[in-house]
């Protein structure tokens, strides 16, 4: 598989400048050694949920014209390009970028299926949280539901490592890490109530921590490419 994948060239990652969806696959590439290009767009959505984006209309951006340049048009970000493969959708992004990584841990079905169940409660929250940002959603259902989130989640966080147990942090880690530390829409959203919230949780936070200090990550943390802590680049001083 190996030279098959080297004919092939880098994966392409197209997303926006924020956190978002993105980032997870960013730090999955990282963890499993997969060296990838990321191609950023303005941050620019006509709502936050398939409802509020048929009730808005089509929208022209950025992304929206090169999606149908690769022919795909109507797909929404994540999208990833690699040799003749197009795909999109979150859990494909990350799921395919932690299949070809030579470093990533390979899990059993039973710990990909609690990845799998992390990557679940990350969009759920994900889509709430977005949707006060871009659909006037209330604000005061997100420490509600993050609450309610990193409280089922909890159950499956150690004292010490990583959920699996292994040496590697997996997608179940990422996803804690971006729950606990990104911007978008997390911190946005949470304001002055994120350290209230996250308080409660402090095996979490302390997942995060270690999940942002292996190697890989916190060296892909720092980088240009990384968009965890950082307002759109339109914000950006």
């Amino acid at each position: 598989m190996a030279s098959m994948l080297a004919s092939m060239g880098k994966p392409t990652l197209h997303y926006f400048d924020v956190n978002g969806r993105g980032e997870v696959s960013k730090m999955v590439a990282a963890v499993g050694g997969v060296e990838i290009d990321v191609v950023e767009y303005p941050f620019e959505a006509n709502g936050a949920s398939a409802s509020d984006k048929l009730k808005a209309g089509p929208m022209e951006s950025a992304h929206t014209k090169a999606a149908t340049a690769m022919g795909m048009e109507g797909c929404g970000l994540p999208i990833i390009v690699h040799g003749d493969l197009k795909i999109n959708q979150s859990f494909a992004c990350q799921n395919y970028l932690a299949s070809i990584g030579p470093k990533y841990p390979k899990v059993t079905p039973q710990q990909k299926a609690l990845d799998d169940m992390f990557m679940g409660y990350l969009e759920d929250i994900m889509g709430l949280a977005a949707g006060v940002i871009l659909s006037e959603g209330d604000g005061a259902l997100v420490p509600v539901f993050m609450s309610k989130t990193l409280t089922t989640l909890s159950k499956h966080i150690p004292a010490s490592g990583f959920v699996h147990g292994l040496s590697t942090p997996t997608i179940a880690d990422i996803c804690v890490l971006v729950l606990t530390q990104a911007l978008i829409p997390f911190g946005a959203t949470l304001g002055d109530g994120a350290a209230e919230t996250y308080g409660k949780f402090p095996e979490a936070v302390a997942l995060g921590e270690r999940t942002a200090a292996f190697p890989a990550i916190a060296k892909f943390l720092p980088t240009e490419d990384c968009c965890l802590k950082k307002p759109p680049r339109a914000a950006r001083a």
